[in-house]
Order: structure tokens, then sequence, then C-alpha cells
């Protein structure tokens, strides 16, 4: 069992399985090993605002500029990305 060492550390778990909890959640096609990409967290991110309309546009607009400034295009897969980039993700999915 992997143990924690820091709060960062605990922090960027913490996202990650907020994130993969809601691509098990609505996209419940993807494969349990499959490599995580910007494609599969775009299309996560769109049924996420689909499925909550009330959301205030101008936040959720910023909120994915956001995520696309942060994603790294040379490291693709999820778990490569910045802890700033799963944080954005993250905080777009609450």
């Amino acid at each position: 069992m992997a143990t924690a060492r820091t709060v960062v550390e605990l922090r960027r778990w913490a996202n990650l399985a907020l994130i993969h909890r809601a691509l098990e959640a609505r996209t419940p096609d993807l494969t349990n090993g499959a490599a995580i990409g910007l494609t599969q967290v775009a299309l996560l991110c769109r049924r996420d605002y689909a499925a909550r309309p009330g959301r205030d546009y101008n936040q959720v607009r910023d909120q994915l500029l956001m995520i696309s400034i942060e994603w790294d295009l040379d490291r693709d897969r999820l778990e490569q990305q910045s802890d700033a980039c799963l944080s954005c993700v993250a905080d777009f999915l609450r």
C-alpha cells in the first residue's frame, strides 16, 4: 500500500481519484486500463457540463481555459500532468 509523504501528494491523489470516479460515472465505455488523455478529459468536461446546465457560463469558460492552459501536450497522459492541471480539472468537476 502506498503512503502519501506530503500534503501535496495527498492532494494530488485526491484530485486523481475524483477525476477517475467522474470518468467511470460519465464515460462507462472507457476501459479500465485505457490511457486517459486530453481527448477523454475534454469529453468528460463536456458531459459534466451537460449534466449540470445551471452553472455560470463565464465561470465554466474560465475553468475550461485554465485546463487548456495548464495541460502539457508533450505528456498527454492524465497521471503525467502537473498538480495545477489536476487541480483545475478537479475544480471543474466539483
